[in-house]
Formats: structure tokens, sequence, C-alpha cells
């Protein structure tokens, strides 16, 4: 019975996902350049940068991750 009924949903499922592409929805997440929360403080950062901070200091002050920090400077071509 279980086996059925997971069956049967995942075959409205992708009759649902299949319409909908048919519709010409776009389906999944959104794609593109969102705002980053980054953005507003990038003088601030570039200053930071130019007097020789690190990248740890720079993250924990605007509360981000060094990750988030480091992908940010790189599409923003900054060094």
């Amino acid at each position: 019975m279980k086996f059925n009924l997971r069956v049967s949903i995942s075959f409205r499922t992708k009759e649902g996902l299949a319409a909908r592409r048919k519709a010409g929805v776009k389906l999944g997440r959104p794609r593109g350049v969102g705002k980053s929360k980054l953005d507003k403080f990038r003088p601030e950062i570039i200053a930071l940068i130019k007097n020789g901070s690190t990248q740890k200091f720079i993250a924990n002050r605007y509360k981000t991750t060094e990750a988030n920090l480091h992908r940010w400077l790189k599409k923003h071509g900054i060094k």
C-alpha cells in the first residue's frame, strides 16, 4: 500500500511539473545577481583591505563568513 502511494505521489508531482514547464513557467530557485549585504559597505571594505586588515577581521566586523567575503571580493574584482 505504501509503495503504491509513493508511486502515485511521484507520478502526480512529475505530471504537475511537466504541465508547469509546458505552460512556460521557470522552475527552481531564481538565479542572478542578488544584492549582498556587503554591497553597502563596499567603500569601507576597500579602505580596510588597503590598510592591511585581514579578511577574517573584515568578515567578523560585517557579520559574515570569510568564505562569503572572499567570494564577494572575487566577484567584484577587489584584491
